[in-house]
């Protein structure tokens, strides 16, 4: 005869997550014909055109960080929040970012690992709260230049940094896009991600952001839990098409 133990019904797992993290320029160069506007607009087109992906809604939490205006900041993806924010990552379900201003020099090493932090911060809460990642995390750097100094000299401490971005993929806790419009400088794209740059010219932050969602989801959806990011960058690459792709689907 059964117990009361075996009439309870079997525990549910966790849901799983998927973490993203948008690594955004709001340099003095943003201001420039009109970018911060159409990046803004990109942005809230971007929230309702995410939502026909299934499995980065379901899982997905989005963290956004900007470096330029106002130095580095972690700004509250639901809009909500100004000034110091208590939860960075949010589902994407309330994705609602506030109007971004550009201004100031181009802190991007600083922006990339200010987004490290905080994403070490959330692996590390959902691994006590007994939350499984669905796959490793994704950072998508956007930006239209290069980095500087906090003079607004340009810099090569991306150098720096680009082993750790290395040591990150290789072991399977990160993947790294690196997307560059206008005049972004090719050899720091290239240098912090060699095989996940990709220098979009003039092509329109809608388009950009169109090709955040969908590498997201082909992960998402995919089995590259297990795969070395090598061959997760050549898969997403080979599915989009990436520029073609962008340029049917605009």
């Amino acid at each position: 005869m059964s117990g009361p133990v075996d009439a309870l019904p079997p525990a549910q797992p966790a849901k799983s997550r998927i973490l993203i993290t948008l690594v955004v320029d709001t340099s003095s160069s943003m201001s420039h014909l009109g970018r911060i506007d159409e990046l803004n607009a990109a942005l809230h087109g971007w929230r309702r055109q995410i939502s026909a992906y299934t499995h980065v809604m379901r899982m997905g939490e989005i963290a956004l960080v900007t470096f330029g205006n106002g130095h580095v900041r972690v700004i509250d993806p639901r809009g909500k929040e100004s000034g110091a924010v208590g939860q960075p990552f949010v589902p994407m379900t309330d994705f609602d970012p506030p109007r971004l201003e550009a201004g100031g020099v181009t802190p991007m090493v600083e922006g990339i690992q200010q987004a490290l932090d905080i994403l070490g911060t959330r692996k590390q809460q959902l691994r006590s709260s007994g939350i499984p990642l669905a796959n490793r995390p994704l950072m998508y750097l956007i930006t239209d230049g290069a980095p500087t100094d906090d003079q607004g000299r340009l810099t090569d401490r991306w150098r720096d940094l680009a082993p750790v971005l290395r040591k990150q993929e290789e072991g399977r806790h990160l993947l790294f896009f690196a997307l560059g419009v206008r005049e972004a400088d090719h050899e720091v794209l290239r240098g912090l991600a060699p095989e996940s740059a990709y220098n979009l010219g003039e092509m329109e932050f809608s388009k950009v952001l169109q090709l955040v969602s969908a590498s997201t989801e082909k992960v998402a959806a995919g089995t590259a839990r297990n795969q070395g990011a090598s061959e997760i960058y050549q898969q997403v690459d080979q599915h989009m098409q990436m520029r073609e792709w962008l340029g049917h689907h605009g």
